[in-house]
């Protein structure tokens, strides 16, 4: 029993400092490349939190999943309660954020069509003003 806390312990934090350094690794080379593809003036466009934290998932259903092939080889059991609370948990959130993605795309397309439907092009103001008949009374 113990020796599978102990295998199981050092796949995870052998999997989470994998999934660290795999981070510090790919990062600088995104931002190389998304400054190599400016076109907007040397404005550098922001990484996202949604970004960040589809990243941060992707790296820990990949660590997860060799750790938990580790534990299986060692073992020959596969914690599955454990691995449908962890892709559960990453499921979860991923709807979520896909909600609030959809949500947050439709209110700006109802702000930019004036929530009332599509809008057609705005008025121009008249050039020419006549002057009201009460003016120097």
């Amino acid at each position: 029993m113990t020796k599978t806390v102990v295998v199981a312990a050092l796949a995870m934090a052998a999997g989470t400092a994998m999934g660290f350094l795999l981070c510090h690794v790919i990062a600088p080379r995104l931002y190389r490349a998304r400054r190599l593809q400016r076109d907007d003036g040397g404005r550098r466009e922001k990484v996202g939190v949604m970004d960040k934290v589809l990243i941060l998932e992707a790296v820990t259903l990949v660590a997860y999943t060799v750790a938990d092939l580790a534990v299986f080889w060692h073992t020959g059991a596969e914690p599955s309660a454990l691995t449908a609370c962890v892709f559960g948990v990453c499921g979860l959130e991923n709807g979520v954020m896909g909600w609030i993605k959809t949500n947050k795309d439709k209110a700006a397309e109802a702000a930019k069509t004036g929530r009332s439907g599509c809008q057609g092009a705005p008025a121009e103001p008249p050039t020419e003003r006549e002057e009201p008949p009460d003016v120097g009374l």
